[in-house]
């Protein structure tokens, strides 16, 4: 939609896909850029402009802090090429984290026009999505702590201020930060990662909320996270400057394409231990009364989460 930024008119997303990390985003995602209604940059699907409310971020880790969009010129530059009457979309899950901040600067930066967003969440057990969140920064070379010590609240507090992602804690706790969008957002609407077993629905009813026909969609396996059975092979595959030179040149039909043959190649080179059950029951026990607040909060049942 068209809003006025800095004293400029420039378009700005009209759906956005707020969280949480690890949950189905990616896969959601995908599906936009199959959709010839809509525009989403996805190589930076995940701008994260609203999370600072405008500041430059103070995480200490600067390669991390490269990855993010905090100035509002480099935000609105990326919904430039946008075809005309196409929707836009942001699919930033840092939103829900940084909820506080994120909900008071959308509703800054778009104003009255906030209300006609799009907005929904994917959530997922926040037990299995801490343990997927850490394999991802495992396989990326970020994480090098056991996960039962990467989840112990003192690490935790320590490490978050390096980048988010450390916040394994903090991540899945979802009900005050839904509470927090449905106050803001009437409209807003959660939806589960089991949601996503009827992809084809779930996909359909985000766009007849967004006021868009559907597409049929196209069953991928996004972002796989793991312990590098080969480290060099998997950094290669992650970060190779050709590959990644040439994808950016290639339609998003075709660099989709890519990307699911590198992600099934990275599944190959990646192993997924089991939790280990101390982390499980410990982290079961500290999301147990969030998770029921959020039950009600959305009126559905959410027993089969945090279960041995």
């Amino acid at each position: 939609m068209l809003i006025k930024l800095n004293d400029r008119g420039v378009r700005l997303p009209d759906i956005m896909l707020v969280g949480a990390a690890k949950s189905g985003t990616t896969t959601i995602a995908h599906q936009f850029t199959r959709h010839p209604g809509i525009f989403l940059p996805m190589a930076k699907k995940e701008p994260h402009f609203f999370s600072f409310g405008g500041e430059k971020p103070a995480y200490t880790d600067p390669d991390f802090v490269r990855t993010l969009v905090w100035k509002p010129g480099d935000y609105a530059a990326l919904y430039s090429s946008a075809p005309p009457g196409t929707a836009i979309a942001d699919c930033s899950t840092s939103y829900l984290y940084r909820y506080r901040t994120a909900v008071a600067h959308i509703q800054r930066v778009y104003g009255p026009k906030a209300g006609d967003l799009s907005m929904s969440a994917i959530l997922r057990d926040p037990v299995e999505r801490a343990y997927s969140h850490w394999l991802y920064l495992v396989r990326n070379g970020h994480e090098e702590l056991p996960f039962g010590q990467a989840v112990e609240p003192a690490v935790v507090e320590q490490r978050k201020l390096n980048r988010w992602g450390f916040d394994y804690l903090g991540y899945g706790l979802y009900a005050e930060a839904v509470e927090h969008f449905q106050a803001a957002f009437p409209g807003f609407k959660v939806y589960l990662l089991e949601d996503l077993k009827d992809l084809q629905g779930t996909f359909d009813d985000i766009c007849n909320r967004a006021g868009l026909s559907s597409t049929g969609v196209e069953l991928v396996q996004s972002n796989p996270g793991g312990i590098p059975r080969n480290r060099a092979l998997v950094r290669t595959l992650r970060r190779n400057p050709v590959v990644r030179a040439l994808s950016h040149l290639l339609p998003d039909s075709l660099r989709n394409n890519v990307r699911a043959k590198r992600d099934g190649l990275l599944r190959q080179a990646l192993e997924r231990p089991e939790m280990p059950a101390a982390a499980r029951e410990k982290l079961n026990s500290f999301y147990r009364p969030d998770v029921e607040r959020l039950s009600r909060t959305i009126h559905r049942d959410l027993s089969h989460w945090c279960q041995a």
